[in-house]
């Protein structure tokens, strides 16, 4: 019985291994011409960038992402979805809620899940947080 039980929680600890990875990255909503919000973004930075590199150009013909300011300088904010937009209350309580300007309210707030970023400035070139 326990060798059946250890059998079956090594194939699912293995199948969330070999599935989690092949998830593709949803682009749910782009805000503020520089913050995306997303769903199965990558937990490794190294895929998170890779991600970016694969992807920059996409983003930058469908979204229009990054933008440059008079500088030379941009950065680019990915931010997970969680549990979707909702309402800030002006409470205390809400103050791990990131609300978006450039939607109609009263729900447009998601909670702060940052995840990556990737900034550009012409002395240091590209950086990843």
């Amino acid at each position: 019985m326990i060798k059946r039980i250890f059998l079956v929680a090594s194939l699912a600890i293995l199948a969330v291994v070999v599935w989690w990875p092949l998830r593709p990255v949803e682009i749910v909503a782009v805000h503020d011409h520089n913050t995306l919000l997303v769903k199965n973004f990558p937990l490794l930075k190294s895929r998170q960038i890779a991600w970016w590199e694969a992807n920059k150009e996409m983003i930058k013909e469908k979204y229009g992402i990054p933008v440059l300011d008079e500088g030379g300088f941009y950065t680019v904010y990915f931010q997970g979805f969680g549990e979707g937009y909702r309402a800030d209350s002006g409470t205390d309580e809400d103050s791990d809620l990131l609300c978006f300007e450039d939607m109609p309210g009263p729900a447009n707030c998601i909670e702060k899940d940052p995840l990556f970023s990737v900034s550009h400035s012409p002395n240091v070139d590209i950086s990843y947080d």
